[in-house]
């Protein structure tokens, strides 16, 4: 059996993270991704093929890939539906070397300090586990800050941004002609309109290139690295240590104990090939708010019959994630460009700058490209999807339209979990994930009261009409890239999976580095709280690690 100090599941946002982390303190580290390994030479800009949306025929470009199954049901109780990466109810994050990091839209914000603290600013809604989080962001500040360091993240802070004690590594990228649009329209408005981080270089960056402005961004790998995906940032300064070995297109099947109980490695095989054993004295598992709750479940001995950290029934609990509505306004002059990534023109409108609980922050998002344009950009009420008159309509608007997304909180509703489907196993004989999901209402008022800003902030700009595609109050779905809270961190272990180091209580060696901790969604994207939690998580593994705390 193979021994390393540390093995890490998971090559994301987090997993990245940690074995750079860990290996740079001198652990042995093996880091495995379900999923392969890509180079820039890898992407170009086939909208169709090389995108990872639903539409591209082979099934999204990162992942999931076929023989991978779950269940969905809206509400316990109700039978679920088998699932697969092609239908529209499978919950999933990417697949490889970098996970979501390698096609996110790269939005990097921080979270507001009341985000930590819904529960005290707000109380409980009903038929919602809410808590606060067990660290604040004071915590974690310092570890934004590394984030945005290491990986690289341009912009400029908001206004109304949360306290950090240094500026953006770098500029903002130029403005789009969107921008051009919407930033005089927002000052009218009495607004403070701002650039939203970027985890792009807007300038060359540690030996990668400035962003070349091409349209495929978001979905789509970058073809020159300037996306800070941990794959081309951290995950090499690992490798360079000599400590870090990165096993990619490895499935990992259940973490082993030994004959006391302690977690001792893992079980996993490369490809098709044979199962094996890896030993180690530290597991860390970042594989999404989805697979990290399934391996932990799947993970089951006779000291741990219902799965490991489960004792308590907590596993896949209080899952959640952000809520969002868009708004697209329709002009008669010629508002958008060719130029990627998309977001180039934000507002915040969070806490006591909102007139809701919480808020949220908006911004123009995407770049255009024929085949987006077509899926996601809504015609006219009564329209036929087909016709002259349909063709005409996304001709006239191709370059007339402007789409405004607004992030609002989002948070655990009592019946949504990721459990085991008590009959589904997928293509490697391993038991599937059931995901219960769906939306608590609190989010609703913060959606359309952000929407209604939206609005206000289009017709300003000179929007003839616009279309709000509006979110619903409890609507049900699967969990999207945004998904966190599975495996939360916690203070009073009948409530939370970890403690506020992302250890799993109870047991002393293994450690969550994912959403999964995030105990609620903030009001944006939520790549950057990820990697700075990994960070967080890191330190307390190295200093355990360093002072023989991980033997107890």
């Amino acid at each position: 059996m193979e021994q390393v100090d540390a093995i890490v599941v998971g090559a994301g946002a987090g997993g990245g993270i940690v074995a750079k982390e860990l290996a740079v303190a001198g652990l042995r580290v093996m880091l495995l991704e379900r999923g392969p390994s890509f180079t820039a030479s890898d992407f170009g800009h086939d909208e169709l093929f090389d995108s990872q949306e639903p539409w591209n025929p082979h099934g999204p470009r990162f992942g999931p890939y076929p023989g991978e199954v779950q269940s969905f049901r809206p509400d316990p109780g109700k039978p679920s539906r088998v699932v697969t990466p092609f239908d529209g109810e499978f919950s999933a994050v990417a697949r490889c070397v970098g996970g979501g990091t390698k096609s996110y839209q790269a939005l990097a914000w921080r979270y507001h300090p009341g985000t930590f603290r819904l529960k005290t600013l707000y109380g409980v809604p009903a038929g919602s586990t809410v808590e606060d989080w067990p660290i604040s962001y004071d915590d974690l500040e310092p570890y934004y800050e590394k984030a945005e360091y290491d990986l690289g993240v341009c912009g400029e802070p908001g206004p109304y941004g949360p306290r950090r004690q240094k500026d953006y590594p770098m500029p903002p990228l130029p403005d789009n002609r969107e921008a051009e649009v919407l930033y005089p329209a927002a000052r009218r408005l009495g607004w403070k309109p701002f650039h939203p981080p970027l985890a792009i270089l807007s300038q060359p960056y540690r030996g990668r290139p400035a962003c070349i402005r091409c349209p495929c961004c978001l979905g789509y790998g970058c073809e020159v690295d300037a996306k800070s995906d941990t794959a081309v940032t951290v995950i090499p300064e690992a490798l360079k240590t000599g400590l870090c070995t990165l096993r990619p297109e490895t499935l990992v099947r259940e973490i082993t104990v030994d004959a006391s109980g302690r977690p001792n490695g893992v079980v996993c095989r490369s490809g098709k090939g044979p199962w094996q054993g890896i030993s180690a004295r530290v597991i860390v598992v970042a594989a999404s708010a989805t697979e990290t709750p399934r391996l932990l479940l799947n993970s089951q001995s006779k000291w741990f019959p219902t799965g490991l950290g489960n004792q308590r029934d907590q596993v896949g609990r209080h899952v959640n994630q952000d809520e969002g509505a868009v708004v697209f306004g329709f002009f008669d002059e010629t508002v958008g460009d060719a130029l990627g990534p998309g977001p180039s023109c934000a507002l915040d409108f969070q806490f006591e700058h909102a007139e809701v609980p919480a808020g949220g922050v908006i911004y123009n998002s995407f770049s255009r490209l024929p085949i987006r344009v077509i899926d996601t950009v809504p015609r006219p009420e009564g329209m036929k999807p087909w016709g002259r008159e349909f063709k005409d309509f996304y001709r006239t608007y191709f370059w007339k339209h402007i789409r405004v997304y607004c992030i609002a909180h989002g948070i655990p509703r009592e019946s949504n979990r990721v459990d085991l489907d008590p009959e589904l196993r997928d293509s490697d004989g391993i038991r599937a994930a059931r995901v219960t999901n769906r939306a608590h209402a609190w989010s609703f008022p913060q959606q359309e009261w952000l929407a209604s800003r939206a609005e206000l902030l289009l017709k300003e700009a000179g929007a003839k009409f616009t279309i709000h595609r509006a979110g619903r109050p409890e609507h049900a779905g699967p969990l999207g890239q945004h998904q966190s809270g599975s495996c939360r961190m916690g203070t009073d272990s009948r409530s939370s999976v970890t403690d506020r180091t992302g250890r799993v209580h109870d047991v002393p060696n293994v450690f969550v580095a994912d959403g999964s901790l995030m105990t609620n969604a903030g009001g944006g994207n939520p790549s950057l709280t990820i990697e700075a939690l990994a960070y967080w998580v890191s330190g307390h593994i190295v200093r355990a690690w360093k002072g023989g705390g991980l033997n107890g």
